[in-house]
């Protein structure tokens, strides 16, 4: 891609459309500040700056064209803008992910901060504009400290499963004008049996007018609704559909939603454009039910790093890609591992009908300032993309991660009981698994990882678990059990939502090398390997799924079913043809 070109252009909130907005990644002034200098030197107000970096790519990837070391704990951007002549009265300032605390500064004058690597950052910027030329400024400081929430980011300790880590900017940086009373998030609930669509809209501020829906399809206008706002700042409406068209991975129909926030006067405060897919997750009878009807998960577990870009692709034909390589395998279901997903690939997953679990990534100390940190990120997050209908389930906490003793720490067991209760709270539509992988205390599903091969060792420990729930997952020192004591998740579904993790690659000498289990020595002996495994997994009846590590290989790991540049270790209808013969 020409250095020339605006990077990243698309629309980078998808879910919630206004027609006027201001990109600004591309080229910015940059300097590493491992020194700490920034701040004794008045860097806010700075405005010569000796290298450039290609936003919204992180420092230290080759797509940001800035080499890095990945100990720097402080790094600093600059540009200058001008505001359009937008008729709105406030702008708003948006970064769609920076990692980790962040800074903002306009003229020279701090506007806000944020904590979080993954959760958007929104700050009105207005006060302090001038109508001419703007200096944006931004410090984004990150550490090594496993306290907060980091994912896969290798910290101050790097085990085998851990990667490059990235400080600063990973996604769009946009302008954006408004009213000060304004939409600032929506989520949708659809019951299948009553056809209803429940819409809940989020307000700036509290607002004496109303709220005006409509749903359309094909340019048919199919139900509309005007709603009071009563002075909140939450307004929920509810809108009967005839002959409505469901969406699924067979069928991923979407509808428009136009929405918008009038006055009490009759003026028209905000106007934004947004879709829905009309679909109902649900638990009945010991089933994972998509629209009332058992789903048997195919998935995979994806990471989200992407080549040049690392935890940022290039364009959103990468996001393509890797939605239609997915789908080519035979997989309905990706799970995102450890990193909250780019607006951009939950709206192609939307578009393509590819479902998506949800994940926080995690910490890996336990402490007031993880409980915080996690809390309020997990909330922000979960507000961005409780619209989007790809996603099927809330993951708060994996592996224990981070909550490692709670066998014997009530307060950490209490914090992922609290975490599950309070995201059912905020959204009761879709199911929570509260600890994935082991140590069942509460949620809605009970999920497993289990790694053993030969296959019928894997068969063995997946029928004891679902007998006791309460068994350990190994026999190992550090085996944790599949449920923690006074837990019961025999009613539930059981998924197998890691497993696999078979790694092949042409060139095996090098002696960093992770995945699970030994290497095939073939790509013939990786297919039967895999499917050995696959097999296993369609003769547990009770099973109602998988999720297979992984989709591709990443620096020392090379356990997935790609390598990192995509190419597949197999051909793909080979694959699709193993992994859709699972749940028949």
């Amino acid at each position: 891609m020409d250095i020339a070109e605006l990077p990243r252009p698309e629309y980078p909130r998808p879910i919630l459309v206004r027609p006027d907005w201001l990109n600004l990644n591309g080229l910015w002034g940059f300097s590493a500040d491992q020194e700490g200098n920034g701040y004794k030197q008045n860097w806010p107000a700075r405005t010569d700056w000796p290298d450039q970096i290609r936003v919204p790519f992180a420092p230290g990837t080759s797509a940001s064209g800035i080499n890095l070391d990945f100990d720097t704990n402080r790094v600093w951007y600059h540009r200058t803008f001008r505001i359009p002549a937008w008729s709105e009265s406030e702008t708003i300032l948006h970064i769609g992910a920076c990692d980790y605390h962040t800074k903002v500064f306009i003229n020279g004058h701090q506007v806000g901060e944020h904590r979080g690597g993954y959760s958007p950052i929104q700050i009105n910027i207005t006060a302090s504009l001038k109508p001419s030329i703007n200096n944006l400024v931004i410090c984004a400081e990150d550490s090594g400290s496993w306290q907060q929430p980091r994912g896969k980011q290798a910290g101050d300790t790097r085990w085998p499963i851990d990667y490059d880590p990235i400080i600063g900017i990973w996604q769009t940086v946009w302008l954006e004008p408004v009213q000060r009373d304004h939409i600032v998030s929506i989520a949708t609930e659809y019951n299948l049996s009553q056809q209803r669509l429940k819409l809940t809209i989020n307000l700036s501020s509290q607002v004496n007018g109303t709220i005006r829906v409509r749903l359309c399809n094909d340019a048919v206008n199919h139900a509309e609704i005007t709603q009071d706002c009563a002075g909140r700042t939450e307004v929920k409406a509810a809108l009967t559909i005839d002959t409505p068209q469901l969406w699924s991975p067979d069928s991923p129909t979407l509808y428009d939603l136009y929405i918008d926030l009038i006055s009490i006067k009759g003026d028209q405060l905000d106007s934004i454009a947004s879709y829905t897919g009309l679909r109902e997750i649900s638990v009945l009878n010991k089933k994972l039910c998509l629209n009332q009807q058992p789903l048997y998960i195919r998935g995979v577990l994806d990471q989200g790093y992407f080549p040049e870009g690392w935890y940022t692709p290039l364009d959103d034909a990468a996001l393509i890609q890797d939605i239609d390589l997915v789908q080519a395998m035979g997989f309905n279901l990706v799970r995102k591992h450890q990193k909250a997903e780019d607006p951009r690939f939950l709206y192609w997953a939307d578009q393509k009908g590819l479902l998506v679990w949800s994940e926080m990534p995690s910490g890996r100390i336990f402490s007031a300032e993880l409980i915080e940190q996690l809390t309020s990120e997990w909330l922000q997050l979960m507000r961005r993309d409780q619209a989007h209908p790809c996603i099927i389930c809330w993951v708060p906490f994996n592996e224990s991660w981070g909550v490692w003793h709670q066998r014997a720490r009530s307060q950490q067991r209490a914090f992922v009981d609290a975490t599950v209760a309070l995201t059912k709270t905020m959204d009761s539509t879709r199911p929570v698994i509260g600890n994935d992988g082991w140590e069942y205390s509460s949620g809605d599903l009970f999920t497993l990882h289990l790694y053993d091969s030969p296959a019928e060792t894997l068969k063995a420990k997946l029928q004891e678990l679902i007998s006791d729930p309460h068994a350990l997952l190994s026999s190992s020192e550090q085996a944790r059990p599949g449920a923690l004591p006074g837990a019961d998740p025999s009613n539930l579904p059981v998924l197998l939502t890691e497993c696999g993790g078979i790694g092949y690659v042409d060139d095996a000498n090098r002696e960093d090398l992770f995945a699970y289990g030994d290497l095939p020595d073939s790509t013939r002996g990786l297919s039967e390997q895999i499917q050995a495994l696959v097999d296993t997994l369609a003769q547990v009846d009770q099973l109602q799924g998988f999720v297979w590590t992984q989709l591709t290989d990443i620096q020392q790991e090379i356990n997935g079913l790609l390598y990192f540049d995509r190419s597949p270790k197999l051909p793909l209808d080979q694959i699709k043809a193993i992994f859709e013969r699972s749940g028949d």
